[in-house]
């Protein structure tokens, strides 16, 4: 585990830091996990589970590592179930606000640390603990380790549902140029996402409200169902992290 310093700040030198205190010192493929937390809806979680114990094999193989938020919630949990599910090696590293999460993880039947911090997820394998109270605070640092740890090896964004912190998670993203993959049909942000790229919809009823409906980071978005994600992912997985 890496603790930032308290006005640490995500620049090369910072990152090399903390990739290097946790063991990631070799460029690899990344995908970012982003979504619903606490409040996933259980409609879409049991496909999203079965989606990720899908890939993770092949994120094995490609030599990939995952990035998401690391808490024992939502996306981050089900994709912690499927690395342990499926026997898979690929490192799945967590990253949060140090005020908003409690480092103890013994306690599994305890959904928060003391004064409602989240707890992380014991099946993830790396953790890196940013600077800030809030959730939110740690966004800029998901992409920019995600950038910093490829290093050329190609990034993809997937986002499964979620909220308001999935939109600030997809705005750093989309505004370095990392290109996004939206499940649609698992509800939230995803959905949002997906009709403000269909059809430039903005604000509060479509899609992110700090972007117009003519901002061309439009392009950098594709578009899955989740119902057949199984299907197409492991191929659009293969052309991001392609050598």
């Amino acid at each position: 585990m890496w603790i930032a310093r308290p006005h640490a700040r995500s620049e090369p030198v910072e990152l090399d830091t903390a990739l290097t205190a946790v063991g990631l010192t070799d460029p690899r493929p990344v995908l970012v996990l982003v979504g619903g937390a606490a409040n996933l809806s259980e409609a879409v979680a049991p496909a999203l589970l079965t989606l990720f114990e899908r890939i993770a094999p092949q994120l094995d193989a490609l030599g990939a590592a995952v990035i998401d938020g690391g808490t024992a919630f939502g996306v981050m949990a089900l994709m912690g179930r499927a690395r342990l599910s499926t026997g898979a090696r690929f490192p799945l590293i967590g990253i949060a606000p140090q005020g908003a999460v409690a480092i103890d993880t013994g306690k599994t039947d305890q959904p928060a640390g003391k004064d409602g911090q989240a707890r992380l997820d014991p099946n993830h394998t790396h953790f890196m603990l940013v600077p800030g109270d809030g959730w939110g605070d740690e966004s800029p640092w998901i992409s920019a380790v995600a950038d910093r740890l490829a290093r050329g090896r190609g990034t993809l964004m997937l986002v499964a549902a979620g909220g308001e912190i999935t939109r600030l998670d997809v705005l750093h993203r989309l505004r370095t140029g990392g290109r996004v993959l939206v499940l649609a049909g698992s509800g939230g942000t995803a959905d949002r996402l997906l009709d403000w790229r269909r059809n430039g919809a903005a604000g509060l009823d479509g899609g992110p409200a700090d972007l117009d409906a003519e901002a061309p980071e439009r392009a950098l978005i594709d578009v899955l169902d989740l119902a057949d994600a199984g299907e197409h992912l492991p191929g659009v997985l293969a052309r991001a992290f392609a050598p």
